[in-house]
C-alpha cells in the first residue's frame, strides 16, 4: 500500500515518522514500514538524492525499485527531536530543524526485507544489521564491527554520496536480488571540517555537532556523529 502525499506532512503534535501520527495510523496497520508509491513526490525526492549522490562513475548506478517509510513510537523519536531542537536553538538554521540533512548509510542485510514490496516484517537474524537498526536505531558500539579502520574515530558514519554508502552495503542471503541502503534524517548542526584522518576522535570538538570530510576520494562528503 502506498502513502499519499499528504501523509508526509508533519502533523502536530506528532512527528511525521511517528506511529501516533494520525496519517500513519491510517495506513500502517501496525507495520513498521510503509511502501511509498512511485507516483508520490516523496519517492521522486529520495530517488533524486540517490541519483545525484551516485558520484563514482565507474560503478554502475542501480535502479531504485522500492522506498519505504520507517515508523517509530513517538517515545523513541523524542530524544532525536529534543536534540534537534537544542541544536536549532544554537545554529538558528533556515530549515528550523538544526540543519537537518537526509544522508545515506550502508549496512548488512541477512534477510529479504524489502525484496518484494509487501515484505515488510523485520527479521531476528543475529547478523542482520539492517533489521537491528530499524528495530532500535543506530548503535555506536557497533562502529568498526565491519571495518576495523575508523577514519574519524568512534561514531556513526553517514554520507551524501549514495555510491559510497553502497560500498558498505551487502546482502548475505543467497536469495537476495536487490541491495538496500538507509536514508536517515541527520542533524548536522555546525559541522567540523576535517581534511586529514583523525582516528582518535570520539566526538566532534566543542562548539560543533558533527564532523564533515571530503578527503576519502574527493567525491564523498561524509558526516560522523558520536
Amino acid at each position: 500500500m502506498g502513502v499519499p502525499q499528504d501523509d508526509w506532512v508533519d502533523v502536530q503534535p506528532f512527528d511525521e515518522f511517528s506511529f501516533e501520527n494520525a496519517a500513519n495510523r491510517k495506513h500502517s496497520r501496525g507495520r513498521r514500514l510503509l511502501r511509498v508509491d512511485q507516483e508520490n513526490p516523496r519517492f521522486s525526492e529520495i530517488e533524486r538524492l540517490f541519483v545525484k549522490g551516485w558520484r563514482h562513475r565507474k560503478k554502475a548506478r542501480p535502479q531504485v525499485h522500492f522506498i519505504f517509510k520507517v515508523l517509530w513510537m513517538e517515545a523513541l523519536l523524542e530524544p532525536y527531536l529534543a536534540y534537534r531542537s537544542t541544536v536549532q536553538s544554537t545554529v538558528k538554521a533556515k530549515d528550523r530543524r538544526g540543519n537537518e540533512h537526509l544522508l545515506f548509510h550502508g549496512t548488512n542485510r541477512a534477510c529479504l526485507l524489502g525484496e518484494i514490496g509487501n515484505n515488510v516484517v523485520l527479521c531476528s537474524l543475529q547478523d542482520c544489521s539492517l533489521c537491528s537498526i530499524l528495530r532500535t536505531s543506530f548503535d555506536v558500539k557497533r562502529c568498526g564491527s565491519k571495518n576495523a579502520f575508523k577514519r574519524f574515530g568512534h561514531g556513526i558514519y553517514t554520507t551524501s554520496c549514495s555510491s559510497k554508502a553502497d560500498d558498505y552495503t551487502s546482502s548475505l542471503s543467497k536469495e537476495a536480488t536487490l541491495r538496500v541502503a538507509l536514508v536517515s534524517r541527520v542533524v548536522v548542526g555546525i559541522p567540523y571540517k576535517r581534511f586529514r584522518n583523525a582516528t582518535h576522535l570520539v566526538a566532534p570538538p566543542v562548539g560543533y555537532h558533527s564532523v564533515r570530510t571530503t578527503i576519502v576520494d574527493n567525491l564523498t562528503i561524509s558526516y560522523l556523529f558520536s
